[in-house]
Formats: C-alpha cells, structure tokens, sequence
C-alpha cells in the first residue's frame, strides 16, 4: 500500500483513514473528534464513506479555513466541523466520542502521554483510538537522525513502548502495523515537489528542515532508523486481566523423539 493522498501532511492516506472507520465500526449516529486535523481530508473521507458526524481542529487558523472550503465543496459542511484549537487543551467532557483520530503525530505534537490519556477520557468505553506516528525502531539511533526528527523539541517511542503507553492508559492494541516503504517514498516525493515550487508559500525555515530530513532519511541512516507506527486501540478499562494460576502448565505443542 502506499500514500494514497496528496492532501495529506505526512505518510499515509485516505485508505489508511477508512479502514481506522471500519474497524471502528463508524455508522451515521457515530461521533469522531480529529486531533491536528491538517487540511481536513481524513475528516472529509470519515464524512464521505460513513455519514458520521465529525468534529475535527487545528492549530492553525489557516488549515481550519482551507478544511472548512473542502467540506463546503463536497457538500459534507452538515457532517463536519471544523474549528481552531490547541491539542493541549482538549475540554470536551468525557465518554462522548465513538472514536478519536490522531492522524500525522498528532499525539506527539500535543505531548503524548497527556495526549493518550485524554484521548481515552474523551472515549466512550469499548470505543477506539485510531493513530499514527513516527516511531524508532531501533535503539542506537544515530545522532544526525535524531536532530532531524526531534529538531530539539520532540522525543519519539519504540512500538513497544508506545504499546505499554496505550496499555497503562486503558487501551489494548486490536490491530497494529508498520507504513510501507513506499509510503515514504511517495510522502517525501510530494514534499520534495512542494517546497521547490515558487507557487507554495512555505517559510525558509520550512524548506530548509524538510530539505535536511529527506537527507538524513536517505542518506544518514533515517531509513533504517525510523518507522511510521499505525495502531487501533479499544477503550478497555472495565475489562479485567485476572493473574494466571500458579501452578499453570502451558503443554508443548511438540515432543522429542529419541
């Protein structure tokens, strides 16, 4: 599979986007909140293929105006709604929500482990978190790769930390995978193509940071270094793991012959 979409702001796609809705079972009386919902197009696609309601923010006032002009055009204004919010400040009660997307690092962006556990607040229960972000997946991670990623701000998991972080806040991993290669490739293609045209308005900074992680990606070990983490987790805080026995027995499946 690769990155099916050019309107999204990181490795990924609209395919990726339904089938989050699919396992999640979304139907038309279904209630989904976007986190950091970029240019809006996993909010449209969730609208689209479910006619669920969705109500999907951003940082941004801009993204928020452009997403707002998407809806409109593809008569999906009465499905969405889309307004300017701060991740980090997510008062939208409790239980309320049949999923919660947080699609492009979202949840690294706002801070993680906050970001993981009022997602599940927001939850209702047996309800799911769709999710994708950049993880390690290797623990001597060359410093060149980490300057490029985390820039001095952000820290990033190893899938098998990101799934106790899940799993102390109540979830339990349904389904969980690794994006493709080719998602990689055609993401930084598109962003490659981007930042060189004069029609885009993106800052220097910008240009010169996506410039140095496309390098370190391909040429400093990034390839082999990190990884774009795709999980779906359920809401499962009243379901109950009791402690095995102590004289458990679990028989071999197989014998020695002599």
């Amino acid at each position: 599979m690769i990155t099916d979409d050019f309107d999204y702001l990181a490795p990924g796609g609209r395919s990726y986007t339904i089938a989050s809705g699919l396992i999640a079972g979304l139907k038309k009386n279904s209630r989904v909140l976007e986190i950091a919902c970029g240019r809006g197009e996993a909010a449209c696609a969730l609208a689209e293929k479910f006619k669920c309601h969705v109500e999907a923010f951003d940082i941004d006032p801009v993204m928020v105006e452009y997403s707002r002009k998407k809806a409109e055009s593809r008569d999906l204004a009465e499905h969405v709604d889309f307004f300017v919010k701060d991740g980090r400040d997510m008062d939208f009660g409790e239980g309320k929500y049949d999923m919660v997307l947080a699609e492009g690092g979202a949840l690294t962006y706002i801070g993680r482990e906050e970001g993981v556990a009022r997602c599940a607040d927001l939850l209702k229960e047996g309800r799911y978190l769709a999710l994708m972000d950049l993880i390690y997946t290797r623990d001597d991670v060359p410093q060149p790769v980490r300057d490029a990623y985390e820039e001095g701000v952000y820290r990033y998991l190893t899938e098998i930390q990101y799934r106790k972080l899940l799993e102390s806040n109540g979830f339990e991993v349904v389904f969980a995978a690794m994006l493709p290669q080719s998602a990689w490739d055609r993401y930084y293609m598109q962003m490659r193509r981007k930042v060189l045209s004069h029609r885009n308005k993106y800052t220097k900074e910008f240009k010169d940071s996506m410039a140095r992680e496309i390098d370190v990606y391909y040429n400093y070990g990034g390839i082999f270094s990190v990884g774009y983490f795709y999980a779906i987790a359920r809401l499962a805080r009243k379901k109950q793991v009791k402690p095995a026995p102590k004289n458990l027995r679990i028989p071999l499946a197989f014998s020695f012959v002599r």
